[in-house]
């Protein structure tokens, strides 16, 4: 599932050790991936991919120290826009979750997840998709107040509005919709800014809550 000629470098941001070791164990089992270090505190975290970077950073949300999964997710954002970041948290509160989808998090996984849902995170955030638990979409997707002002979208911008929502990459829906990639990624950008967001989580977000994409309430 994982294509990459050199190995993909995941940093890990976790203040529990035991867990830490538990994730080094499982992404031994993974081909392709490489722990290249592990921080219990942000600011050591920033301070290594200032200077070494990383494909992937696997990022909590409480933390000891001065900056939260939070800040730091905004921080990486700025400064390593092609580092990944997904949080692996145990908070389901939905303003949290929100907060750091907003900050430019490209997935959120329960720490239950399974060495299955680690590799198929790893695979799609890499692919320029997002991925969520189960559980964090049904939070982060339930209904929840009355949409202030419907978007004026195209049929083609709503084909690929819900192409983005199905998880599709640019070059995918490109095949299935018979037209360029430029074209894609036009429509994607027109869509970030008819919406009023940052990226692709928050444009499905608010999509779902102004009700343009139907939930399967039975997934």
């Amino acid at each position: 599932m994982l294509r990459k000629k050199d190995n993909i470098r995941v940093v890990l941001v976790e203040d529990h050790g035991i867990f830490v070791e538990g994730l080094n164990t499982v992404f031994q089992k993974i081909p392709g991936v490489e722990v290249a270090a592990a921080f219990n505190k942000g600011e050591e975290a920033l301070n290594y991919l200032q200077q070494h970077g990383a494909d992937i950073v696997f990022l909590d949300i409480s933390l000891p120290g001065q900056l939260s999964g939070i800040d730091i997710c905004q921080a990486i954002h700025r400064t390593r826009r092609k580092t990944k970041v997904i949080a692996l948290s145990n908070h389901t509160e939905k303003h949290i979750i929100n907060d750091m989808l907003n900050s430019g998090a490209n997935g959120y996984l329960l720490k239950n997840a399974s060495l299955q849902d680690l590799e198929n995170a790893i695979a799609q955030v890499l692919q320029g998709q997002f991925v969520m638990s189960d559980e964090v979409r049904g939070i982060i997707f339930s209904p929840s107040g009355i949409p202030k002002k419907l978007p004026r979208l195209t049929a083609r911008e709503k084909e690929v509005l819900h192409w983005i929502s199905e998880g599709l990459t640019t070059q995918q829906m490109a095949d299935k919709l018979f037209i360029s990639i430029q074209t894609v990624e036009s429509h994607r950008y027109n869509l970030l800014q008819k919406f009023e967001v940052p990226n692709a989580v928050t444009l499905i977000k608010k999509a779902i809550g102004l009700g343009l994409i139907k939930v399967d309430e039975e997934q």
